[in-house]
């Protein structure tokens, strides 16, 4: 096992009663009503037009159900689901101070998207396998710290970027639909369970026709990119192509999840570039470790 590194760019949303998981279920894109305390499941939280106004890595321990999520946008999702609990049994609470979220690559004999829980309260969460590895959180409750360093989230945020995991930061709020950060491609939509807030826009994206726009992997050796940023492609100067969903700088390079028309993502003749202020950088796109073809999950949820 790999050293282990605390996070600071990602906190944790408590749900806490005996209401929890019904009230959840009726507010995420994912079904976590029938989860158990050992799987890990991705979701999202949509407008009513179905724009995303956060995910998260959800975990459950009895009637209590853990939100792990950017922590920049703890305090929109917590007022938010806040809104919502009217009469139901439980609180929605920032718990980010009282756990700590630490990383770390362990060896790929835990089984994919799970979380076991130990007798002091830690969780051990695993992600899907990467090459020989597996990413890995602990949550260690009361265990929550001062840090300024976020190698954690460097290191997390780049192998959640290798498996083509997007995720919504604060610069993402109401940017994308679930199925535009092919949410639905890796486990983070149920289309069997009740309703909830965009379900109708979430609904008729995966039902009619074909998903048009996608998340695809690209570097670029530009200084610096934000997310929300547009992405041209050359020759096209009337409208950006895309947007920047995720972004995470390492080994002098920037590793960027960005939202693209498929069909002039998989054109071998096009090229995609930014525009900063110290001038164009080109985007070297990659293709997702899943088919962008396809809807619906593709791999067997945990």
């Amino acid at each position: 096992m790999s050293e282990l590194h605390t996070m600071v760019r990602w906190g944790v949303i408590g749900v806490e009663g005996p209401d929890a998981l019904t009230f959840l279920q009726a507010q995420l894109s994912n079904d976590v009503a029938g989860m158990t305390e050992g799987q890990l499941r991705i979701a999202g939280l949509c407008t009513a037009k179905g724009r995303l106004l956060g995910s998260f890595f959800v975990v459950r321990k009895a009637d209590t159900v853990l939100l792990i999520c950017r922590k920049d946008t703890i305090a929109g999702l917590v007022k938010r689901l806040s809104m919502f609990v009217l009469r139901s049994k439980c609180k929605v609470m920032d718990w980010s101070d009282r756990f700590a979220l630490r990383f770390s690559m362990q060896n790929v004999q835990n089984k994919p998207m799970s979380a076991q829980w130990l007798a002091n309260d830690e969780a051990h969460i695993h992600f899907r396998p990467l090459n020989d590895s597996m990413p890995s959180l602990a949550l260690l409750e009361g265990s929550a710290e001062a840090n300024t360093d976020a190698a954690g989230d460097d290191d997390f945020e780049l192998a959640l970027f290798k498996l083509g995991i997007a995720y919504i930061g604060l610069a993402a709020v109401e940017l994308f639909v679930p199925q535009t950060i092919n949410l639905d491609l890796v486990g983070g939509i149920s289309f069997s369970k009740g309703c909830y807030p965009g379900q109708e826009v979430v609904a008729r994206s995966h039902y009619l026709g074909k998903v048009k726009r996608r998340a695809f992997k690209a570097t670029s050796t530009s200084a610096t990119l934000n997310v929300g940023t547009d992405v041209w492609m050359q020759g096209k100067d009337n409208e950006p192509a895309g947007q920047i969903i995720t972004v995470v700088a390492q080994s002098g390079l920037q590793h960027v999840l960005v939202e693209l028309p498929v069909e002039d993502a998989e054109n071998a003749n096009a090229g995609f570039f930014v525009k900063t202020d110290a001038g164009d950088f080109a985007l070297t796109l990659e293709k997702p470790p899943y088919d962008v073809h396809q809807k619906g999950d593709q791999f067997e949820l945990a």
